[in-house]
């Protein structure tokens, strides 16, 4: 398992708290990754779901990955809370430039340590070139639970993920 500490704004939050996980087209810097987090912040401050406010946290991961928690005990979070979530991203979109991809895509760790995010099919077409194997890094965005990262799924070994089928990725030894 590979450890990473958890943003503070997650700190107050229960395991299962609610996720939503989005990739950058690239790394952010220090100035624009400290931004989105305000944005992020000031959105979760006055967030509510069907009148009810929602205790939440948002933070970055790996200065690429924008993530959002919230919880209100007992109950759902509505399409439309979630949706004003995706506002708060376009405004760091509007803000900053920075793109958000598609949850379709597949991010990983090359053989540099550099995240990459690719299609399946050009993540299928790396496996098959030897450039991703079990031991390669991947990231799961597919999260639904907080609980999640902190146990250290959201950064693992392609072997121990769906990708290891997904994908039919050899062994190497």
């Amino acid at each position: 398992m590979i450890e990473r500490s958890l943003p503070d704004p997650f700190s107050h939050l229960p395991d299962d708290a609610r996720i939503w996980i989005y990739a950058a087209d690239r790394d952010l810097n220090e100035l624009e990754e400290n931004r989105v987090i305000e944005i992020l912040q000031e959105f979760c401050a006055s967030w509510a779901s069907h009148g009810h406010p929602v205790a939440s946290g948002a933070g970055m991961l790996e200065s690429r990955f924008a993530v959002i928690a919230g919880h209100i005990p007992g109950e759902d979070i509505s399409g439309c809370g979630i949706d004003a979530s995706v506002h708060a991203l376009d405004k760091a979109h509007a803000e900053l430039g920075i793109e958000w991809l598609s949850s379709l895509l597949v991010h990983y760790r090359d053989a540099n340590e550099a995240i990459r995010s690719v299609s399946r099919a050009q993540f299928r077409a790396c496996v098959e070139a030897g450039e991703v194997h079990m031991e390669t890094t991947v990231f799961d965005l597919g999260m639904q639970w907080l609980g999640e990262i902190r146990a250290g799924r959201f950064e693992q070994p392609a072997g121990a993920t769906w990708h290891r089928q997904a994908f039919s990725l050899p062994c190497t030894i």
